[in-house]
């Protein structure tokens, strides 16, 4: 009878611990400005990936708070375990190998803007030759501009800005031949900025945004529970849903 109650008391314990166990240890995501994904709103970080995190982490009690940082330190502080997740983020090989993604969020495309007055008049990659694009980077997106400069044997400058906004600026004033960005992110920096000579030219590549955990730093559990209820908020349409209050197609 004393050993019955005995594990019975353990089992209450460990069940209470799996219960609490995401709340005791906090989990900080971080994400940069990159409207219309992630911006600032009245000193709180806003946007579908920000509603999708509220969701999930409120619903499995865990400790966590969503942080806006410059894109490069954000990806530092995750390598030494300061923040143990990023959104949104594409994925390339080199990433693969410290970050554990979550199931594919948004899907979304690069591609090039040119200024109304100058176009390039884009048909595929060899319509850049001899051009001066501008793009944001580091970055995934100023990687993929890189593998087209290669493709076309360098015969194309990069011009690589540390933000979204300085790229479009130059590009209003002919500064630039064009400007390589997510497509989405692209009209925002034009919207933002009040531009009225610059439209899209062209799609380039389409791909998947996600959320990357830290393999090293973001316990494995919680990353497979976080998965599981992402797959819900897919089944149930509710993902799709908040992405579609902003323009944004589910990934699939």
């Amino acid at each position: 009878m004393k050993i019955n109650i005995f594990i019975s008391a353990c089992l209450v314990v460990l069940l209470s611990h799996h219960q609490h166990a995401f709340a005791a240890e906090k989990i900080t995501f971080a994400t940069q400005d990159f409207p219309p994904f992630s911006y600032l709103e009245e000193g709180e970080v806003q946007g579908p990936g920000t509603e999708i995190i509220n969701i999930i982490c409120n619903k499995m009690g865990t400790n966590y708070e969503i942080i806006l940082l410059p894109w490069r330190r954000a990806q530092g502080m995750i390598k030494h375990g300061t923040v143990q997740a990023l959104f949104f983020i594409g994925k390339n090989e080199q990433r693969e190998s410290w970050l554990k993604f979550s199931e594919p969020i948004v899907q979304t495309e690069y591609g090039f803007f040119e200024c109304t007055t100058s176009p390039i008049n884009y048909k595929d990659i060899y319509s850049l030759r001899g051009k001066r694009i501008g793009v944001y980077g580091p970055s995934n997106t100023s990687n993929e501009l890189k593998k087209i400069g290669k493709k076309l044997q360098h015969r194309m400058t990069i011009d690589v800005t540390p933000d979204d906004i300085a790229p479009f600026r130059k590009l209003s004033k002919g500064r630039v031949d064009a400007v390589y960005s997510n497509k989405a992110v692209g009209f925002a920096m034009i919207e933002k900025l009040g531009l009225d000579n610059i439209q899209f030219a062209g799609q380039n590549k389409k791909l998947n945004y996600y959320m990357g955990f830290s393999k090293q730093f973001a316990p494995s559990e919680f990353i497979e529970k976080f998965n599981n209820n992402l797959r819900e908020m897919k089944k149930s349409g509710a993902l799709k849903k908040i992405l579609q209050e902003y323009g944004m197609t589910e990934a699939k």
